[in-house]
């Protein structure tokens, strides 16, 4: 695997990044998920562990799907971002680890359920590393196990991209360029955050993959597509409305000992 150097995602995910997306907080958080915990449970109890929150960012779902039960793993590779997470208070809390999720720390099995969040797939410059990334996942899950994915609409997101947008965050301005590069398949977004030399740029990217390249790229990590929504309200997918499209895949349960053989 060759790591990238110095990739957008190295100097994003800080103080800014918090800053611009408000809105993701910790009730936002908590809806998700929930109908995450809910819809996994009969999943998570396969693993040695029963979540894993890949690319957990500040910790918001971690400690949800934590709750009651434990047996949770926030990871993440922004060290500004994980160091929030571990500032969480709680009596209980997820293990936090930073890690790449193109390389997982973990023995095969471990887990009943992964879970990712908000388009944290697709960052990557080169398609391989996110086929890299799905057969991580399904290395990690236990037999029976399942992951849940959740990425933009892509067909939604493209048809109806905003190509310039301006607003105020905390008192800063900011200015936000989006374009769709056909050749690379990339909604790529240039943001420009405060004025004269106080003015930083950052990058922010993701492949805009539809359902079916999707499950394709499941069935090759050998992960079964059950179910796909529209939203954290558990509509079901529709590639001209919804929001977001979330997939629930399942590894194959081992077989028994008469199954094998037969």
């Amino acid at each position: 695997m060759t790591l990238e150097r110095d990739p957008w995602f190295a100097q994003w995910f800080g103080e800014e990044y918090l800053a611009l997306y408000p809105e993701r907080d910790d009730r936002e958080a908590r809806q998700q998920a929930v109908f995450a915990r809910e819809l996994l449970a009969p999943y998570a109890s396969v693993g040695r562990m029963r979540f894993l929150d890949l690319a957990c960012g500040t910790g918001r779902h971690a400690v949800v799907l934590h709750e009651g039960l434990g047996g949770v793993v926030g990871l993440e590779l922004s060290e500004r971002l994980l160091s929030q997470a571990r500032r969480r208070e709680g009596p209980a809390r997820p293990l936090w680890v930073r890690a790449d999720m193109r390389q997982l720390p973990f023995r095969a099995g471990t887990f009943g359920a992964v879970v990712n969040f908000f388009t944290s797939f697709g960052a990557f410059e080169d398609p391989a590393e996110d086929i890299r990334v799905v057969s991580e996942v399904a290395r990690v899950l236990a037999p029976g196990g399942a992951f849940l994915s959740d990425v933009f609409n892509a067909e939604r997101v493209v048809s109806t991209l905003a190509v310039r947008e301006e607003k105020t965050v905390a008192g800063e301005r900011v200015s936000i360029r989006r374009r769709y590069d056909p050749s690379s398949r990339r909604v790529e977004k240039e943001i420009g955050m405060g004025s004269g030399e106080n003015k930083r740029v950052f990058t922010e990217c993701a492949r805009a993959y539809t359902e079916h390249e999707l499950r394709n790229l499941h069935h090759k990590a050998s992960l079964t597509v059950r179910a796909a929504y529209g939203n954290f309200d558990g509509s079901p997918f529709d590639r001209r409305k919804s929001p977001r499209l979330i997939l629930l895949a399942v590894k194959a349960k081992a077989k028994t000992r008469a199954e094998r053989a037969r």
